[in-house]
């Protein structure tokens, strides 16, 4: 244990170091590609080149440690006893269209489970850290929540467009049934922040047609450290550790508050 938290604190200030050339780099208009021609998937030099930092950092002091990253090479990656799931920069087009509201996600699997999370809210400079069964700290300081929100006609839930045509094309659920039960919902573009914002009480759910591994991994911890919930839909087709056999296979992904309200939302997606 000892050693895991000297990990954490030692891979927290890389994150920390990682986020600094990104606040003055949104502040200029930025070049990018897109992603096998997708016009909504685009990557920066600076998605390769905080990849690139962050995993050299941490294998100067842990060289015999494995990687998941978003940028990276599959051919040369993989889970080892301790494994680590970067996303350097999630929400790539708010850094590039915004300048604002990305993040970069970092999660701990030790052997083959997942056991820390790290979310760095970089232009806000919110250091999130869950650790499994230990707790979550926002900037050092220890966080709980101080509400839930437990009833569908309360709640605010993420919701976009692509989630609506991906569940329908992909699952045959029809998610306007949830989207009508619910006070409102948002779309932030941002899946570790999202997440968080629902670890933290500040949404109640998110519903997304298409997550990667990294896109989940940290700020899952650090939601269900806080007593939220969250799984791939179908439930039935994804056996616990799906994630380990296939890291590199989108899900779709379905999280709440708490368990009480993943299942309502669940409910109400197979609403006829």
């Amino acid at each position: 244990m000892e050693n895991i938290d000297k990990m954490l604190i030692h891979v927290v200030d890389v994150t920390r170091k990682a986020g600094e050339p990104l606040k003055k780099a949104g502040e200029k208009n930025l070049d990018f590609k897109r992603k096998n021609e997708n016009i909504t998937d685009i990557v920066t030099e600076h998605d390769q080149r905080t990849e690139r930092f962050i995993i050299e950092e941490i294998q100067k002091r842990y060289p015999d440690h494995g990687f998941i990253a978003e940028e990276g090479d599959p051919d040369e990656q993989g889970f080892k006893k301790y494994t680590w799931v970067i996303d350097p920069i999630d929400g790539t087009t708010n850094f590039v269209n915004l300048g604002k509201d990305f993040a970069i996600s970092i999660a701990l699997y030790v052997d083959n489970e997942p056991y820390a999370g790290i979310v760095y809210d970089v232009m806000n400079d919110e250091m999130m850290v869950g650790v499994k069964n230990q707790g979550v700290w926002i900037n050092d300081k220890p966080f709980r929540r101080k509400k839930v929100c437990e009833e569908l006609r309360n709640a605010i839930v993420e919701i976009s467009f692509t989630a609506e045509k991906g569940f329908q094309e992909n699952h045959g659920v029809e998610v306007k049934p949830l989207v009508f039960s619910l006070r409102g919902h948002r779309n932030y573009g941002v899946a570790a922040l999202t997440i968080a914002k629902i670890a933290k009480g500040e949404l109640e759910g998110y519903v997304s047609g298409r997550l990667f591994l990294w896109d989940y991994a940290a700020a899952g911890v650090i939601l269900r450290e806080l007593g939220g919930d969250f799984l791939a839909y179908p439930e039935e087709e994804h056996p616990e550790g799906f994630e380990i056999q296939n890291p590199y296979k989108p899900i779709s992904y379905i999280g709440g508050v708490s368990e009480n309200m993943l299942n309502k939302i669940l409910e109400k997606l197979h609403d006829k």
